[in-house]
């Protein structure tokens, strides 16, 4: 609540059981909403880490930035792994974001997690990690997982190797024939899931270039740093705090290194000059990168019908074919490789093709995700989001304020000059108000409670319900004196059946 006072769009929700103990809380800040609105395309849920003397699952919901770099959109602290507790996570998260679901949603491998994402985002696409499922074999099938003639030739393909649903199929089951892994209830299970892991299964489904949470590690390292036996919950939301400041810092820093134009080697190419310009520089990078391998590609076959063309490409010493097709009229591209539905931005087999086409002088609009762009947080408000009635609350209009103000100092930010007529024209906006605030004085110099606030007043309705810490407990595998007290049964005991309440939900 204090952090909500410096901050009236902060979103926290608490929530307790019924002797009033904590279960689970969740956060976010006002820059991770506007965050979530230029990159929530993708968000990925890492719940591998526990952290505090309390044994509180930390799982922290992140995506991908412009620059490729991750990004954090909050953070929960939960009490145990059950649907429940996840479907409140994911109802919360979805609130705290304007009730705009991710397209896609990377978590770990746990069957309580992909029920609560069936429920919640039924329509988002839903990706397990795959380096936990090659975690999870070591554990389930050591006695495979440890040869490596049955790791690499086969699990290992199954999971990145496998470019085609035929090529899957087929692997699986030369692995069951030579391995006897048909009556195998883990590899069943996780052939049912087999469309949320494998490679093979992802083309089309866009990922911004990535295929699982291992991506989360490098941020879930910030937590393992922390004395997590001796940290509270508060020292906990402090260092998290702490980590995103710096995380916002690093993007700064490369919204800096991303001003300009790299120097290019090819220099009168307006494909590529267009790149350079729209394209911050890892992205363009990644585009670089394939626009020079589409000079390896060549046509094997090639069919038009009217406007339409349709392009066989092969490339020397590369097993497979590649088929683009191209519309002459709109510059729609399209290759059976599925880049840029995966990851947004165009593959080598497409740039072959429009790069011959002396028609193409730029990249065509609709290929370029502004997601990626330097622009990428400028300007996300338009001037049909909804107007704010006279009678909304004081959270609803800084809520809009803020959301438009943020547009205005992504802009503002790009260097001295522009941040000059930014503060400048605030100036004029604090002054303009002053007199306005001064003018709904009464003639005997009363305010006008109808029409105005006091600027430093925040009013909240706090419940009266006490949050209290729940009991200590142990982490999952982690061995002690093999004693269990009493007590500890007691708590379990009483715990079972128990449910969470809502006891608290502010913000935006």
């Amino acid at each position: 609540m204090c952090m909500q006072m410096q901050n009236p769009m902060l979103f926290y929700a608490v929530q307790v059981d019924q002797d009033g103990k904590l279960t689970n809380l969740f956060w976010r800040d006002s820059l991770s909403k506007f965050d979530y609105d230029c990159f929530g395309d993708v968000v990925m849920l890492d719940t591998t880490y526990h952290v505090s003397k309390y044994n509180m699952i930390c799982a922290p919901f992140l995506g991908v930035n412009h620059h490729w770099k991750n990004t954090l959109f909050g953070c929960a602290l939960l009490l145990d792994e059950t649907v429940n507790s996840f479907i409140w996570l994911f109802e919360t998260f979805l609130e705290a974001m304007g009730n705009r679901a991710p397209r896609t949603i990377f978590t770990d491998q746990d069957q309580a997690i992909e029920k609560a994402v069936e429920k919640v985002f039924p329509n988002a696409q839903h990706c397990v990690c795959t380096s936990q499922i090659a975690k999870n074999a070591a554990k389930k099938i050591p006695n495979l997982y440890e040869k490596p003639e049955f790791r690499d030739r086969y699990f290992s393909k199954l999971l990145y190797g496998c470019e085609t649903e035929s090529v899957f199929e087929s692997t699986w089951k030369e692995m069951e024939e030579e391995w006897g892994t048909k009556d195998n209830s883990w590899l069943n299970r996780l052939y049912e899931s087999r469309n949320k892991w494998s490679a093979a299964f992802g083309r089309g489904i866009f990922s911004c270039g990535i295929r699982s949470t291992q991506r989360s590690e490098g941020t879930n390292d910030i937590f393992r740093l922390m004395p997590a036996n001796s940290m509270d919950l508060i020292g906990f939301v402090h260092h998290y705090e702490q980590q995103l400041k710096y995380i916002r810092e690093i993007e700064v820093r490369d919204d800096h290194s991303s001003r300009g134009k790299p120097e290019l080697v090819v220099s009168n190419n307006a494909i590529l000059t267009h790149a350079a310009v729209a394209y911050t520089r890892t992205i363009f990078s990644k585009f670089y990168e394939e626009f020079l391998q589409s000079m390896s590609e060549r046509v094997l076959d090639c069919s038009c019908d009217g406007a339409v063309s349709e392009y066989t490409l092969v490339c020397h010493g590369i097993q497979g074919k590649n088929v683009v097709k191209f519309d002459s009229v709109n510059f729609s591209v399209s290759c059976g490789c599925k880049l840029f539905e995966s990851s947004g931005w165009l593959c080598r087999h497409a740039l072959y093709v429009l790069n011959g086409n002396i028609k193409v002088t730029k990249i065509p609009s609709a290929y370029v995700l502004k997601r990626w762009t330097k622009g990428a947080k400028d300007c996300i408000v338009h001037d049909d989001s909804p107007q704010v009635s006279p009678c909304s609350s004081k959270i609803s209009r800084y809520s809009t304020l803020m959301r438009k103000a943020f547009a205005v100092m992504s802009l503002a930010a790009e260097d001295e000059d522009t941040m000059r007529i930014a503060m400048q024209n605030l100036d004029k906006m604090v002054e303009e108000i002053l007199r306005h605030k001064s003018n709904l004085l009464t003639k005997d110099g009363e305010v006008n409670s109808d029409r105005f606030v006091n600027a430093n007043e925040v009013s909240y309705s706090i419940s009266e319900t006490s949050i209290t810490d729940h009991p200590r407990r142990k982490a999952k595998g982690v061995t002690g004196d093999g004693v269990e007290s009493k007590l500890e049964k007691k708590r379990k005991k009483s715990s079972k059946g128990a449910t969470s309440t809502a006891i608290q939900s502010r913000g935006d």
